[in-house]
């Protein structure tokens, strides 16, 4: 018995790790409160109830005391045997009450707190059998003497005073005990209540308090924040439960930073650039290593050639040691295995394997895993990891972790060799490119000078001999002369063309009001010739560009409005600017001929002519603002219909607007000159009834 004794340090052990055992535990105390409540409150109970039946039996058996001499004075020695068994039958039953009394007293403690009552009842006992039960039998035997008679009745009033003090002792009696009771009552009540507190306090303090905190806990890594604590301590089923919570917490911030190593990986792969392949797998096996908490990770290539592996990047110290080494197949079986079968490779212990095996045995390793490097064509070798400090049993999230590090090694591969493609075609392209345009400035500047010369040479022959010439020739020589400057003009726009693409540009910032002034002044005389009115918006914005090349955007595309003003009657040109979601807009609009929906994609191209023969140009100018205004950034765009005019809308970068500061009194006197010559080249343009005559 001894030997299966429960020890009191475990029982106490189990009670600190079972909350059910707790609550049990205050169960069974109410219980025992109220069993004992429920014991005491029968036994004072009981008490009262004997106290009552005895006060109840001693109360009617006055009665008989007198009865019985009402009897005895009837009785003579003539009386019948009826009569005296009256007297006996009434005696006995006397007899059988005080024995009931005796009984009660015995049974149910009737006097046990006060023996004054147990003293009482024995003398009148006594007194009954000495006395009164004697006078009784005398009287019986004698045929009614009068002798006996007479002293029964002398001692019945005496006898039945001693009985009716007997009887206040037992009232007496009942009512301190109803009294007791009811202070047991209220006790028992206070001490309850008091129970109960302490039970809901020890339930608000060792159950609701931590499910209150657990459930918060729960919340908080519901909403995502992993990193929340839950301040359970107990080591009860919550505060298991807690410690489960924790652990899971713990496992999901470890998974997100599994994931988040991944992320970081895909973004390296994505910023790729030629030459950067060793960083990037040497920062993939470094976040493997850390993510899955091994000790190496190594990636290994297989050879395209040779009959063996290539070491291209390894984790923490470990790069520096095996970098690059050549590994045997014979040395890295279970990597051979890898590649082959493009299946996992796990090996929980590597002591049971015999044989060389190059990393085990270079490293101690006591645990392996080898993931293959699947590519989009081919596999190109195998991410192995490895534990040296104790064998590890390989999951299969590490698995599956494992192969996503691998996927990524492999991608990152997979772009290198593209990029180192893609750069190899793209120099090899860029130089015949740069060629092509060398020969074609080459060409085009050994153009130029022939096709002036041409129409130099037909303006001297127009002047030498033009009065031998009859009409037809002086056309021909006419057509010669156009046709010279035409070239001549062609060739010097395809090097403007050239230039702008491969001549720096450092960005200014531009008055574009200023600009479209001097670009009106040089076309003056071709908007004089057709009348055209010219309206400016007077807050154009400031660009951010060089001023040369805003010149030749407007340029072009005032040329071109004027050139294309058709028959109408009141040609219009307006400059201005208007802003929504594409940012600021300049536009320069015309109320000309306009063109078909089907040549807005191609009025951009190089040598693309709307007009006639009769419409002077290269076909090259707006060529020319397409290619300026993206070398900043920005957009040309147009919307035009037949007989409706058209619109260019340019976005370039604008400038912050600022407050100018004021000039000092040195720089008052050119400044002002400055903005007089602007202000008078504008007023040559500006006003809704003002024409260009």
């Amino acid at each position: 018995m001894a030997a299966m004794r429960f020890p009191s340090w475990a029982w106490r052990s189990y009670c600190q790790q079972s909350i059910l055992l707790k609550i049990g535990a205050l169960f069974i105390l109410l219980s025992i409160a109220v069993c004992t409540y429920l014991i005491t409150a029968s036994n004072l109970s009981g008490q009262l109830t004997g106290v009552s039946k005895a006060i109840e039996q001693a109360g009617t058996e006055r009665m008989r005391i007198y009865k019985l001499a009402s009897l005895l004075q009837r009785l003579s020695p003539s009386s019948s045997e009826r009569d005296r068994a009256a007297i006996r039958d009434e005696i006995a039953r006397f007899e059988r009450v005080v024995e009931r009394v005796e009984f009660d007293r015995a049974h149910h403690n009737t006097f046990t707190n006060n023996p004054l009552l147990a003293v009482e009842l024995q003398q009148l006992e006594a007194r009954w059998s000495a006395q009164l039960k004697a006078a009784l039998e005398l009287a019986l035997k004698d045929g009614g003497q009068s002798s006996a008679i007479q002293s029964y009745l002398n001692q019945a009033d005496d006898f039945v005073a001693r009985w009716d003090h007997l009887v206040q002792l037992m009232e007496h009696e009942a009512a301190a005990g109803l009294e007791t009771l009811r202070r047991r009552q209220a006790w028992f009540l206070i001490v309850f209540l008091a129970c109960i507190v302490a039970v809901f306090v020890f339930l608000h303090r060792f159950v609701r308090k931590p499910l209150k905190q657990l459930t918060a806990g729960a919340d908080r890594l519901a909403a995502g924040d992993f990193s929340a604590q839950i301040p359970v301590r107990s080591a009860d089923e919550l505060g298991q439960l807690a410690g489960t919570f924790q652990r899971m917490a713990e496992t999901i911030r470890h998974h997100i930073g599994e994931l988040n190593s991944l992320h970081a990986t895909g973004q390296e792969i994505a910023m790729l650039e030629p030459g950067g392949l060793e960083d990037v797998l040497r920062r993939i096996a470094d976040r493997a290593a850390e993510s899955l908490e091994v000790d190496i990770a190594v990636v290994m290539v297989r050879h395209p050639t040779m009959e063996c592996w290539t070491v291209e990047a390894a984790s923490g110290q470990a790069f520096d040691k095996i970098r690059k080494k050549i590994v045997l197949l014979e040395e890295a079986p279970f990597s051979t295995q890898a590649l082959d079968t493009k299946e996992p490779v796990v090996v929980a212990d590597l002591s049971s394997h015999h044989g060389p095996i190059r990393l085990r045995d270079e490293f101690q390793a006591k645990s392996y895993l080898g993931v293959p490097l699947l590519g989009a064509h081919d596999c190109a070798g195998v991410l192995v990891l490895l534990t040296t400090v104790r064998t590890r049993l390989f999951t299969e999230w590490d698995i599956r972790m494992t192969q996503q590090f691998a996927s990524h090694a492999a991608v990152a591969m997979e772009n290198a060799r593209l990029f180192d493609a893609l750069e190899s075609e793209s120099q090899g392209l860029q130089k015949q490119l740069d060629a092509m345009e060398r020969q074609i400035a080459e060409l085009t500047h050994e153009v130029k000078a022939p096709a002036g010369r041409v129409a130099e040479f037909a303006s001297w022959i127009e002047r030498d001999y033009g009065g031998l010439l009859d009409g037809k020739g002086l056309k021909y020589l006419a057509w010669i002369q156009r046709e010279g400057k035409y070239l001549a003009t062609l060739a010097e726009r395809t090097l403007d063309l050239a230039r702008i693409k491969h001549q720096p540009a450092p960005v200014e910032s531009v008055e574009v009001g200023s600009v479209v002034s001097e670009v009106l002044a040089l076309l003056k005389q071709d908007g004089r010739n057709k009348r055209i009115r010219v309206t400016i918006a007077s807050d154009l914005p400031r660009l951010l560009c060089r001023r040369i090349h805003v010149k030749q955007i407007f340029e072009n595309l005032l040329g071109n409005a004027m050139k294309y003003t058709g028959r109408q009657a009141n040609p219009h040109v307006e400059i201005g600017w208007l802003q929504d979601e594409r940012g600021v807009q300049i536009f320069v609009r015309d109320n000309g001929v306009g063109m078909e929906a089907s040549m807005l994609d191609s009025i951009f191209l190089p040598f693309f002519r709307l007009g006639s023969e009769e419409v002077d140009g290269s076909g090259i100018g707006l060529c020319i603002v397409k290619t300026v205004v993206e070398q900043y950034k920005g957009s040309v765009s147009v919307e035009s219909a037949p007989g409706a005019g058209s619109t260019f809308y340019v976005v370039l970068p604008v400038a912050t607007r600022s407050p100018e500061p004021a000039p000092s009194a040195a720089e008052d006197t050119p400044r002002e000159a400055e903005m007089e010559e602007t202000r008078s080249r504008r007023a040559m343009f500006v006003g809704s009834e003002e024409r260009l005559t």
